[in-house]
C-alpha cells in the first residue's frame, strides 16, 4: 500500500472512529440515563408496596428485595423472607441514591413512613445483563460500519490516487528525457486538470528543447561568421596581400565584426543577469516623455537612411523607474519597428499619461504568436536578432510591475505598448 493511499484512508477512516466512539459512548450514556430513570420508577412503585404491605399486616411479594429500618434494627425482606442485617451504610443515603457492594453499583430508594424507613435495592442498568444486548448491537452496528467504510474508503482512494501514481510514473520518464509518454486518463476533477498541467509541461519541454537547440545553432553561426571574417582578413593582413588603399575597409570590417560580437555577448550576459536577478533596479524620478524624445533623437539618423519617418507624440509624464533600463526597452522595440517597416512608411511613437505605444506599418504579429515573442529564443518573423531583446525587454517590464505586449496597429503593422499604472 502506498504511502498516499495510507495517509488517505487515514483521513477518512480517522474521523469514522472517533465519530463512532463518541456515539457509542453518547448512547450508552443516554439509554443508561434513561434506563436509571425507570429503574428508580420502579424502585419507588415497590417502596410503597412494601409500605402497603405494612400498613395492611400482609406479605411483601418475594420479587421485591428492600430493607426495613425501624427503631435502629434493619431487616432484609424478599426472597428469603426477612432478615436482620447490619447495614449502616443505609443510614447515610439520600432519597436516590447509588451504592457499590462488591465491585456492582446498585441503585437505591428510601421512602420514610413514620419512624418506619423502607430501602428498595436494584441493580444499576449499565451493570444489568439486560442492556448486554443493545450494548452488542450498537458495537456490532459501528464495527459494521467502520469496515463498509474502510472497504468504501479504501476502493475510492484506489481510485483517486491511481491515476496521480501514473502520473508520478509519466513525471520520472519526463525526467528522464522522453518525450513519447502516454498520459493517464483525464478524470473531471482536479487531477484531470492536474495532469493537464503536466500534458502542458511537456508541450512546453518539448518546445524550449527546440528553441534551445535553435538558439544554440544561431548564436554558433552568429559566432562563426564573425569570428570567420575576422581571421580570414586578419590573416590576409598579416600575409601582406591586402593593398594599402584597402586597409582601411579592412579595419572597419574587423572592428564592426568585433562589436557584433561584443553586443552578442553582452545581450545574453544581461539576459542571464536579469533572469537570476543579479541585476537589481536603479529607480529614479524620471521624466519619460524627456527620454522618449531624446533617444528617438538619437535613432533619428539611422530611420532616415533607411527610408522611414518617425513620429514622436508625447505629453508630460513622470514614473519612477530605472532610465537605463528601460530606454533599453524602447530603442528594442524602435529598431523591432525599424527592421519590419517598410520603406517611405512611418514609425510613430506616442506617449499618453497610461501608455506608451510604437507603431509601424509592417506585416505585424500573428495572434497566435503574440504570447511567445517575449520568449528566449524566440525571433520575429524577418528579425535579425538572436531572439533575446523581447526576451530582456520582458524581464525589464516585469520587475517595473508594468503591463506590456502587442497588438495590432492603426498603421496596419504591429503595436507595441507599455502600459502605467
Amino acid at each position: 500500500m502506498s504511502k498516499l493511499m495510507r495517509k488517505f484512508l487515514l483521513a477518512v477512516l480517522a474521523p469514522l472512529l472517533i465519530m463512532g466512539v463518541l456515539s457509542f459512548s453518547l448512547t450508552a450514556f443516554l439509554v443508561n440515563r434513561f434506563a436509571e430513570g425507570e429503574r428508580y420508577s420502579q424502585l419507588t412503585r415497590e417502596a410503597n408496596i412494601i409500605k402497603e404491605a405494612l400498613a395492611e399486616d400482609r406479605p411483601v411479594p418475594r420479587e421485591i428485595q428492600g430493607f426495613i429500618t425501624r427503631d435502629g434494627v434493619t431487616e432484609r425482606i424478599g426472597g428469603r423472607g426477612r432478615q436482620v442485617v447490619e447495614l449502616p451504610i443505609l443510614n447515610d443515603l439520600q432519597q436516590q441514591d447509588s451504592i457499590e457492594v462488591q465491585g456492582n453499583r446498585l441503585l437505591t430508594y428510601q421512602l420514610t413512613s413514620g419512624d418506619t424507613v423502607i430501602t428498595t435495592i436494584r441493580e444499576a442498568p449499565l451493570a444489568s445483563s439486560a442492556l448486554d444486548g443493545v450494548y452488542l448491537a450498537i458495537g456490532v452496528a459501528l464495527l459494521a460500519a467502520l469496515l463498509l467504510a474502510t472497504g468504501l474508503a479504501y476502493y475510492m482512494g484506489r481510485q483517486f490516487i491511481r491515476p496521480i501514481m501514473e502520473l508520478r510514473m509519466v513525471a520520472k520518464q519526463i525526467g528522464d528525457g522522453r518525450k513519447d509518454v502516454l498520459l493517464p486518463d483525464r478524470p473531471n476533477d482536479e487531477v484531470g486538470d492536474l495532469i493537464h498541467a503536466v500534458d502542458e509541461m511537456q508541450e512546453q519541454l518539448i518546445q524550449k528543447e527546440a528553441l534551445q537547440k535553435s538558439f544554440i545553432a544561431g548564436i554558433t553561426h552568429d559566432l562563426r561568421t564573425p569570428l570567420a571574417i575576422i581571421r580570414n582578413e586578419t590573416e590576409a593582413l598579416a600575409a601582406g596581400v591586402i593593398p594599402v588603399d584597402e586597409l582601411p575597409d579592412v579595419t572597419s570590417s574587423i572592428i564592426e565584426e568585433t562589436d557584433r560580437l561584443g553586443l552578442l555577448i553582452d545581450e545574453t550576459l544581461v539576459y542571464s543577469k536579469l533572469a537570476g536577478g543579479m541585476m537589481p533596479l536603479d529607480r529614479t524620478e524620471v521624466a519619460l516623455d524627456q527620454l522618449v524624445e531624446e533617444t528617438a533623437e538619437r535613432l533619428q539618423s539611422t530611420f532616415q537612411k533607411d527610408g522611414l519617418r518617425l513620429t514622436v507624440e508625447t505629453v508630460p509624464v513622470r514614473l519612477s523607474l530605472d532610465r537605463r533600463m528601460f530606454e533599453r526597452v524602447l530603442v528594442n522595440f524602435l529598431v523591432n519597428a525599424q527592421v519590419a517597416a517598410p520603406v517611405g512608411s512611418e514609425v510613430l511613437v506616442r506617449l499618453t499619461a497610461t501608455e506608451l505605444t510604437v507603431e509601424d506599418a509592417g506585416n505585424g504579429v500573428a495572434e497566435n504568436a503574440r504570447s511567445t515573442i517575449w520568449d528566449l529564443y524566440v525571433k520575429q518573423t524577418g528579425g535579425s536578432g538572436h531572439g533575446l531583446g523581447l526576451a530582456i525587454s520582458r524581464l525589464i517590464l516585469d520587475s517595473h510591475g508594468l503591463a506590456y505586449g502587442v497588438r495590432d496597429s492603426a498603421l496596419g503593422g504591429a503595436c507595441f505598448y507599455i502600459q502605467f499604472k
